[in-house]
């Protein structure tokens, strides 16, 4: 560890100092590995801070592989070593890079050379100079003949500006088409990815790190060697003016890691250069698994504070960031984690919180954002735990403070059981538990005292509001009086992010003065006066209340109603809402689209529309102001609330079973939030019994179609034990038929006496179609209580009725509930009949189901085609309608693996192995590892195929479940081949080793072929 004076006199470790050259390189975590030639988990474990320190020889590797040389190199290596700091380390690089200023220009080229650590590795230090030599001397003669200006070089990188986007273009063509050409050192290839893009940059020289040249970076980025990338606002310039030969072929929209508007790429093709590259880089690339949202405004400013909390983040397993609500904290953690977001590990996570009102749900929020699916009659914090176990993420958790106790107990949990989790929290408060750094973060930063620089690189503050100008369409004046007044209006903000973003709305209906002026009227908390609670939380309330006091009286009482909402919401939903008592329904969009205008309201693009949302610290003042309107008064939006979800889920019900489900599975995907909190509200209601059964029954098939049947459980059962559940018997019988389905998971006793009594009910009621359900659902509760038999007869005649019936989603539905207790041999008549029901109907959910049950079935008798078949079948249904179909991968590699696909067929089973850790589901582990398992055993790699089944029986041993059908024949057949091969002690020792894995070497063995010691 580092240690002494050096560690006392830098805060820079050596893993940030690490991460940060390897980001500006532009290298992930594997690239570097692979050009170092050492070993990915050694680079992270250093940047995360597993290990302080490297050994002489790893850092002059990694050193050569930065590209770094003279001064900067043997800093690197002494800073590795623990005996430089960091920091100057890196102050050496940038000597080294030479930054320079650059003039303003319009169009900005990124380019550095695609694996360029590796060349160096393979090359060796003299021929890889040699290349680096070329490589510039080519670069350099393209600026030249078109009239670009090198900016900034850093290794094998180049920054250069132009002041003519088609002589950048043609400078591109030229450097390419000359890569290519050239013979380069020992036979080697050098390709280089380039970015152009167009865009202002003010003639300062901290601009040159500005938005627009930030942006032309990233679009580089995400490219691939030997590819030139061009921005839409290049693109459009340029498209007319192409030199002859040249295309430009459009690559969609993409997200890039500034997590700012997304941007369409296109590709720049010419006649002798290559054409066909892997995906792009962007955020949507599958290698970089997050969930992190786009952010409509950019980023500003906050360097040393992204570089502050990423050390933190590397360093501690639980950051908090505090602060006043709109100090930035979230904005601020979503920047960290997008740029940790570096395809190492199992990527990066956003848990939002905000519409979460129960201490006890906050583990369940977690899963959610991870998309673990509900373990039933597993709590969600031990089923978290589980999956969490062996993974290496990142998880941002937002909005705790109305949470706190949930958070922390959550928070305390994972800290405890899962070394490899990093948890960042946004919160007004500590979570108080130990292990925590806490981060306060800071107001942006402010001009000094005598400072009255308007130019935006003064201050991170003074760049916010000019930003949030323009965005506004408020060029702001360039007279001498407009700096002094736009840095008081900072200053007297405290530089708090939502209160200069309200600021800068309000001068599209007034001028700086007028906005100066009335900053003075509206702040005097802050300089006098007794203080009842943080100066930052009083300047917010100021700011917001401030802003509130100049909205129209109409303005004022929607905002208040909106804060109703749980999380986002569309235009429709507003007006049924709100459009009551003094605002009339036609009234609600013009008055939205003004809060919209004045910052008080945030409107995202969805789909083809717009949704709108309340950022959280605007909805409690909002809804403090609808509590002091009356209790009649929030009562009404309140019921208005719930009838408009109610209506939304009734009318989603109604397209649930046919081919339009999976567009309202999304419809209702989106108001997911809401529909909760209106099915709290109903609950909460002495008088809502009927109103819980009514939304519990519309929201059946979206609850299993998203696997939140816990959810469901909570909500309709204990509603269905209400005296007056049973006050309209044909919504109490269709309730109970939905509850016992979607007890089948989580207490099979329950299911069955809810099925009874649905049984029971429907018969009394001679109702035909409720029955049907009734029975079906009695079958398949004996089933999952293990008596088959005895449910086949209530199967039968579930699916006899519904023939008689002729309704195709009744008897889909029947038919998939009754083939859980035939015998597979006889089942395939059934089977079609069933498939050929919901292809008629377009009953995609019900479709995969029989499909996916349908290929085991077929597998089990063996017919491969056929399983192959049901599976994709499976798979193409389940992407329709959003829905994952676990079971498929471990399936699929047994049909690869019958087919002698041995590659598909461990992809595969790795693709499964990877999910079931995600999930925290052993049995679908030890079903993975078994297929890698065999796998190995076919290739004649005996030792590691016992020590697999050994780590499978591990996994098994912790289900307390056999081995059943096809799993236990394959596991027989590959452990007798073994015993042939290696003997009954080798194989025994072997198995041995395997049974006696950690988890993570289990992971380790399966997935990277490591050998069990």
């Amino acid at each position: 560890m580092v240690d002494g004076p050096v560690a006392e006199q830098t805060g820079l470790s050596f893993g940030g100092l690490l991460r940060q050259l390897r980001d500006e390189a532009g290298l992930t975590q594997d690239e570097l590995a692979e050009a170092a030639q050492v070993s990915q988990r050694a680079i992270s474990d250093l940047e995360r801070g597993i290990n302080r320190t490297a050994r002489k020889d790893t850092a002059i590797l990694l050193a050569g592989a930065l590209g770094l040389d003279g001064p900067a190199r043997e800093l690197f290596t002494a800073a590795a070593r623990g005996r430089a700091p960091a920091g100057e380390a890196l102050a050496a690089a940038a000597r080294e890079a030479g930054t320079r200023s650059a003039a303003a220009s319009r169009t900005f080229l990124f380019t550095d050379i695609e694996g360029s650590t590796a060349l160096l590795g393979r090359l060796g230090e003299d021929l890889y100079a040699q290349v680096l030599a070329g490589h510039h001397a080519l670069i350099r003669s393209a600026l030249a003949a078109h009239d670009g200006r090198e900016v900034d070089t850093q290794g094998d990188a180049f920054f250069a500006v132009f002041s003519s986007l088609r002589g950048c273009v043609a400078a591109v063509l030229q450097m390419q088409q000359a890569l290519q050409d050239h013979a380069w050192p020992g036979g080697e290839r050098v390709r280089v990815r380039m970015g152009i893009h167009c865009g202002e940059a003010p003639r300062t020289a901290a601009s040159l790190v500005g938005l627009e040249v930030h942006r032309a970076a990233r679009v580089a980025a995400v490219g691939h060697g030997g590819q030139v990338l061009v921005s839409e606002s290049a693109a459009v310039l340029v498209r007319d003016g192409l030199p002859p030969g040249a295309a430009l072929a459009d690559l969609g929209v993409h997200r890039l890691k500034d997590l700012g508007r997304p941007e369409r790429i296109f590709q720049l093709h010419a006649a002798g250069l290559p054409a066909g590259f892997p995906p792009l880089r962007s955020l949507g690339n599958p290698a970089l698994p997050n969930n992190l949202p786009a952010q409509l405004s950019a980023f500003i400013g906050r360097d040393r504070e992204v570089d502050e909390v990423r050390r933190l983040v590397e360093s501690s397993r639980l950051v908090t960031l505090t602060g006043a609500g709109g100090c930035g904290k979230t904005r601020l953690g979503l920047q960290v984690a997008a740029e940790l977001l570096d395809g190492s590990g199992d990527g990066v996570w956003l848990a939002e919180l905000a519409a979460v009102t129960d201490q006890d749900a906050v583990a369940a929020a977690v899963c959610e954002a991870l998309r673990l699916a509900a373990r039933p009659g597993r709590p969600a914090l031990e089923a978290l735990l589980d999956a969490l176990a062996l993974q290496d993420v990142l998880i941002v958790v937002d909005n705790c403070e109305h949470l706190i106790a949930g958070c922390a107990k959550t928070a305390e949990a994972i800290v405890r059981r899962c070394p490899r989790v990093h948890l960042l929290a946004t919160s007004r408060e500590p979570l108080g538990i130990g292990g925590e750094t806490i981060y306060r973060v800071p107001s942006l930063s402010l001009p000094g005292p005598e400072d009255s620089d308007f130019a935006p690189g003064s201050s991170d503050a003074v760049a916010l509001f000019a930003e949030r100008a323009r965005a506004h369409g408020v060029g702001l004046p360039v007279e001498e009086q407009a700096g002094p007044l736009v840095v008081s209006v900072c200053r007297r903000l405290d530089g708090m992010p939502l209160a200069i973003e309200l600021a800068a709305a309000r001068l599209r209906s007034m001028s700086l003065a007028e906005l100066h002026g009335r900053l003075d009227q509206r702040f005097r908390l802050l300089t006098g006066g007794s203080r009842t609670a943080l100066e930052r939380q009083q300047t917010l309330r100021a700011a917001v209340a401030w802003s509130y006091s100049l909205l129209a009286g109409a303005e004022q009482v929607l905002l208040g109603r909106l804060s109703v909402f749980a999380g986002s919401f569309d235009l429709a939903a507003a007006e049924a809402v709100c459009g009551f008592g003094g605002i009339d329904v036609l009234e609600v969009a013009g008055l939205l689209g003004s809060l919209v205008d004045k910052s008080l309201v945030v409107a995202e693009p969805a789909g083809e529309g717009l949704r709108y949302r309340l950022l959280e610290t605007i909805r409690l003042f909002a809804a403090e102001r609808l509590v002091e309107a009356g209790e009649d008064e929030a009562a009404a939006v309140a019921e208005a609330h719930c009838a408009h979800f109610l209506s939304v889920a009734e009318t989603a019900a109604a397209h649930l079973t046919g081919p339009e489900q999976g567009r309202w599975l999304a419809r209702l995907d989106a108001d997911q939030a809401n529909l909760r909190r209106a099915a709290q509200h109903t609950a909460d209601r002495p008088d809502g019994t009927a109103l819980v059964l009514r939304l519990g029954v519309a929201l059946d098939r979206y609850w299993r179609a998203r696997s939140r049947e816990q959810e469901a459980f909570r909500l309709l059962v204990p509603a269905l034990q209400r005296p007056a559940a049973a006050a309209d018997p044909v919504l109490f019988g269709v309730a109970l038929v939905t509850a016992a389905h979607i007890a089948f998971w989580i207490d099979v006793a329950t299911a069955r006496h809810l099925a009874e009594q649905a049984v029971e009910l429907a018969r009394k009621l001679g109702d035909d179609r409720l029955l049907v359900r009734s029975l079906a659902a009695l079958c398949a509760a004996h089933y999952f209580a293990g008596e088959p038999e005895t449910g086949r007869p209530f199967g039968q005649e579930s699916v006899e009725r519904a023939r008689r019936l002729g309704d195709d989603v009744l008897l889909g539905r029947s038919l998939l509930l009754y083939l859980l207790t035939i015998d597979p041999a006889p089942a395939g008549q059934l089977f079609a009949e069933a498939i050929a029901c919901t292809e008629r109907s377009g009953d995609h959910l019900i479709n995969s189901m029989l499909h996916n049950n349908a290929s085991g079935a077929s597998l089990e008798a063996g017919d491969i085609p056929a399983a192959r078949a049901h599976l994709e079948a499976a798979v193409q249904a389940a992407q329709q309608i959003g829905y994952e179909v676990v079971a498929v991968s471990a399936i699929m590699g047994l049909v690869l693996r019958a087919e002698g696909d041995l590659d598909g067929a461990r992809s595969t089973f790795e693709a499964a192995l990877r999910i079931g850790r995600r999930n925290g589901h052993n049995w679908d582990m030890a079903g993975a590892i078994l297929g890698l398992a065999c796998l190995a055993g076919d290739a004649g790699a005996w030792d590691r195929a016992a020590a697999l089944h050994g780590a499978a029986q591990a996994f098994l041993d912790r289900t307390g479940n056999p081995w059943q059908g096809l799993d236990a024949r394959d596991r027989q057949d590959s452990l007798d081949q073994a015993r042939a091969h290696l003997g009954d002690e080798q194989l025994e020792r072997a198995y041995a080793q395997g049974m006696a894995l950690s988890l993570e070497k289990t992971l380790d063995l399966a997935l990277q072929g490591s050998g069990p010691g």
